[in-house]
């Protein structure tokens, strides 16, 4: 089986600003109003702070601008990880998690209840091959270039994966074949944990790559601080907004720069909608924002996932991103872990102390929450309900 390259065409409804060296297209999709196309004016007046940033900022240097930066942070932010990775451990080679914690900040957002496989690698030297067992729960392969692009998520992979340039020939036998934009990247895999951390832990030594040991230097543009700091000005203002489903993409062009920068700061690792699909939870029903002190009553709806998918809901400090801590060691809810209700929805309960249905502890921390559904059934809604107490 081949993973062929995706070739979307520019969703129609991205937005445009006049630019200061060329036309620019702001590649980013908001979320609409259920009355229209009409756009919410919170919308609009990102819209114009992130038109204007874009028109007016500028160096002397023609490439330290907020534009440039935004269309290089996923590859800046891509070698950050692998290097600092690469301090640790070797190229081409598989290192697990175990279940992650609050202490965790390899990356930001994590699943709780997913035993993570790293392997940053390079074929510049030649194609690699990844082996991996059977499994009777989740578990996913999801093949990172340097620009964020994923190319493929195999799911339960039934053959062995074989990566590679697009010039490069490929080795005789039955492979699902993987190409990449770049010589480095990452092949990242998830095996859910469902009580069975020894078994997972037995599995994940049958996880292994045949070559990728190539050359891991990779080239990172600088820039000022002050266009820095404005980009980063650009990428907050459209967190709250974006399109969940369309900020991942398979090849360079799937999903507009700026979508791409606000999913890769706030969810970096994250994939396409096609195998993964995400809603982020910031507000409750009145449209005030989550906060430690208050408790929260989630429903989550039923039919989001196949029947070899699952849900979960995770909670993150806002301040770092990060698991929250918390003395019952709870972070997240998932089809595994909670218990439904009679028209197969899910009930939790989000407070200080975790105690109610389902429930997850905030430890009175402010907090936002991730909607995930893995291999999501066709039309699902990311939609959770959340009633304040």
């Amino acid at each position: 089986m081949r993973i062929q390259p995706a070739n979307n065409s520019i969703h129609a409804d991205r937005l445009h600003a006049g630019a200061f060296r060329r036309p620019v297209m702001i590649g980013v999709s908001f979320r609409y109003t259920k009355g229209g196309n009409t756009l919410k004016k919170l919308h609009l007046s990102i819209y114009l702070i992130i038109s204007t940033l874009l028109v007016i900022v500028g160096t002397a240097n023609a490439l330290d601008t907020v534009e440039e930066y935004l269309r290089e942070f996923p590859n800046q932010e891509q070698v950050k990880m692998m290097n600092a990775w690469l301090e640790k451990h070797e190229k081409g080679t598989f290192q697990f998690t175990g279940l992650v914690d609050p202490s965790d900040a390899t990356v930001v957002t994590p699943q709780a209840t997913v035993d993570y496989g790293y392997n940053w690698f390079s074929v510049s030297d030649g194609p690699a091959i990844i082996k991996s067992p059977k499994y009777d729960k989740f578990f996913s392969v999801s093949i990172f270039d340097m620009l964020h692009n994923v190319p493929a998520v195999i799911v339960n992979p039934d053959k062995p994966i074989l990566i590679k340039r697009p010039d490069q020939s490929s080795p005789d036998g039955d492979f699902i074949v993987v190409e990449l934009e770049a010589d480095q990247g990452l092949a990242l895999t998830r095996m859910v944990v469902v009580n069975n951390m020894d078994e997972v832990r037995k599995l994940s030594k049958s996880i292994v790559m045949e070559g990728g040991k190539g050359d891991m230097h990779r080239n990172v543009q600088r820039f000022s601080a002050e266009t820095e700091k404005k980009a980063h000005v650009v990428i907050d203002a459209l967190f709250p907004v974006v399109d969940p489903d369309d900020v991942f993409g398979k090849v360079s062009g799937d999903v507009g720069f700026l979508s791409l920068a606000a999913g890769v700061k706030y969810g970096q690792l994250g994939t396409p909608p096609d195998t993964v699909r995400y809603a982020i939870i910031t507000t409750d029903s009145s449209g005030e924002p989550l906060n430690g002190k208050d408790t929260y009553i989630v429903t989550v709806p039923a039919g989001l996932v196949k029947e070899e998918g699952y849900y979960s809901v995770t909670l993150y400090g806002t301040d770092n991103k990060l698991l929250i801590p918390n003395d019952k060691k709870i972070y997240d809810r998932t089809t595994y872990s909670s218990e439904p209700n009679n028209d197969g929805t899910y009930t939790l309960t989000l407070s200080p102390s975790g105690e109610g249905k389902n429930g997850i502890p905030t430890g009175g921390k402010d907090f936002y929450g991730v909607l995930r559904a893995y291999v999501p059934a066709l039309g699902a809604v990311m939609k959770v309900k959340v009633e304040k107490k």
